[in-house]
C-alpha cells in the first residue's frame, strides 16, 4: 500500500511538472498511471512544439489500460496534429512561426491556409484539413473539382473514382463531375466523366447534357479515326463532331472526312444528339454547291432520311478538293476563300507553347493553304490557335491570355473571330 501511494505521489508530482512549462512532457514519460498521463496530455498540448506532442499522442495511443473514448480522443487529435505537420511542410515561406499560429489561422483566415495547400497541389492534404475545419460549399466544390481533374491530369482513374466515392453529398458530386467535364479535359478523363454521370445521374441530367455526352462519345470515335499527331488541332470540337466534320472540310482533309462521315453514319443509328445523318449530308450539299458552283441535289430519301453513298461521298469531295487546289496561287486566293467561308473557331484557351503545331509538320500556311514556307518566306506561329502560317495570314496583333507581350502576333482568322463587329 504504502509502495502504490508513493507511485501516486510520484505521478502527481511528474504531472504538475508537466504541465508548467513548453519542456514539460518530458515529465509524463515516468507517470505510472496510464489514463491520468493520457488525460493530462491531451490538456497540454497546446503548449508544447509539435514534435514533441507527436511522440507523446504515440506514446499514450500505445497504452493499453485506457478507455476506449480515450483513444479516440488521443488518436483525433493525433490526426489533427499529422495535418499541421503537413501543412507547415508545404509553405514556401514560412508564415507560421509553430502550429498554434497554424491552428489559429485555420479559425481565422481559413482561405489562406486552403489557398497554400492548393499551391502546392497537395490536394490529398486539402481534403484532410476540410474534415477539420468547415469549409463553404462553393469552395468545397472547387477543392474537389481541382483535384479531380488533377487525378484525371495524372492518368490515375482508379483514385478519381475513390474521391467521387467519398463524397457524400451526392449534389456536390454531380456538380464536381459537369463543371470537370466542362473544363474539356483530355479525352480518357473526358470519357471517364462522362461514364461516371450516365452510370449515377442519369436522370439528373438534361436533355442538353445527356445529348453533350452523346456527342462526345462519336466526336472521340471522329478524333481518334484521324492521324495522331493531327488529333490536338480538333480536339477542342470532340463534343461537337458536326462542326468538326465541317472544319476538317474546311482544311480540306479529303481522305480523313469520308473516314469520319462513315463513322457517324455507323454511331448515328437509331441515337439523337441533337443531329441526324440528314444534318451531314446537308453539310456536304452544302460544301458541294459552293465547291462545284452548282445546286447538288440529294439523293432520293429512303424511309424518310437521306442516303449519301460513301462512294458517292468520295469521289465528290475529291471534286471539290481538286476544285480548290487548282486556286492554289496568290492571285486566286480570293476564289478558295470564297468556296470556304465557313467561320474557324478557335481552341476554347490558346495553347502553350510546347502544345503550338511544331514547324515540321506543315509547308503551307494553315490559313490560306497557298503559301508554301520557304527560307525567305517564313513560318509564323498564331499565339492564340497555334497554327503556322504565312506573314500575309498574320497581318494582326491582339492582347491574347497569359502572353507576355500586350499585344501578340495572331492569324487573321483568330483576329476576325474576337473583332467581329
Amino acid at each position: 500500500q504504502d509502495v502504490e501511494e508513493l507511485v501516486n505521489v510520484k505521478d502527481a508530482v511528474l504531472s504538475c511538472a508537466a504541465a508548467e512549462d513548453k519542456d514539460g512532457w518530458q515529465y509524463l514519460f515516468p507517470v505510472k498511471n496510464a489514463a491520468l498521463r493520457s488525460s493530462l496530455a491531451l490538456r497540454c498540448l497546446d503548449k508544447w512544439p509539435l514534435d514533441a506532442c507527436l511522440e507523446i499522442l504515440a506514446y499514450c495511443i500505445c497504452d493499453l489500460d485506457r478507455t476506449d473514448e480515450l483513444k479516440a480522443s488521443l488518436q483525433s487529435r493525433n490526426k489533427e496534429l499529422q495535418v499541421y505537420q503537413k501543412i507547415l511542410n508545404v509553405q514556401n515561406e514560412p508564415l507560421w512561426n509553430d502550429w498554434q499560429d497554424l491552428k489559429k489561422a485555420c479559425t481565422d483566415d481559413p482561405q489562406a491556409v486552403m489557398n497554400i495547400i492548393l499551391k502546392a497541389k497537395d490536394y490529398e492534404l486539402c481534403e484532410e484539413w476540410g474534415h477539420l475545419y468547415p469549409v463553404p460549399r462553393e469552395d468545397l466544390i472547387n477543392l474537389h473539382r481541382e483535384h479531380l481533374l488533377h487525378l484525371l491530369e495524372m492518368g490515375d482513374m482508379e483514385k478519381a473514382l475513390q474521391l467521387l466515392q467519398r463524397i457524400e453529398d451526392p449534389g456536390i458530386c454531380l456538380a464536381i463531375s459537369e463543371q470537370s467535364l466542362d473544363q474539356h479535359p483530355n479525352l480518357a478523363a473526358s470519357h471517364f466523366l462522362a461514364d461516371y454521370l450516365t452510370a449515377h445521374f442519369y436522370t439528373n441530367l438534361t436533355t442538353a447534357r445527356r445529348n453533350e455526352i452523346q456527342a462526345l462519345y462519336m466526336g472521340s470515335k471522329v478524333l481518334l479515326t484521324l492521324p495522331e499527331l493531327s488529333r490536338v488541332k480538333y480536339f477542342h470540337l470532340s463534343s461537337r463532331p458536326l462542326l468538326m466534320l465541317e472544319q476538317l472540310l474546311m482544311n480540306m482533309k479529303v481522305d480523313w472526312v469520308a473516314v469520319a462521315v462513315q463513322t457517324l453514319h455507323q454511331l448515328l443509328a437509331g441515337q439523337e444528339i441533337g443531329f441526324t445523318v440528314e444534318d451531314i449530308d446537308n453539310l456536304l450539299s452544302k460544301y458541294a454547291e459552293k465547291a462545284l458552283n452548282f445546286p447538288f441535289a440529294l439523293k432520293e430519301k429512303r424511309s424518310g432520311r437521306a442516303n449519301f453513298p460513301l462512294e458517292l461521298l468520295h469521289q465528290l469531295l475529291h471534286s471539290i478538293f481538286r476544285c480548290v487546289t487548282i486556286s492554289a496561287s496568290p492571285r486566286d486566293r480570293s476564289l478558295q476563300q470564297n468556296l470556304f467561308p465557313q467561320e474557324f473557331v478557335p481552341p476554347e484557351k490558346p495553347p502553350p507553347k510546347q502544345q503550338w503545331i511544331p514547324d515540321d509538320t506543315e509547308m503551307i500556311c494553315m490559313v490560306c493553304k497557298t503559301e508554301r514556307f520557304t527560307m525567305f518566306n517564313r513560318r509564323h506561329h498564331c499565339r492564340r490557335c497555334g497554327r503556322l502560317v504565312c506573314s500575309s495570314c498574320s497581318t494582326k496583333k491582339m492582347a491574347v491570355e497569359a502572353c507576355r507581350e500586350n499585344l501578340s502576333r495572331v492569324c487573321d482568322q483568330c483576329y476576325s473571330y474576337y473583332n467581329r463587329e
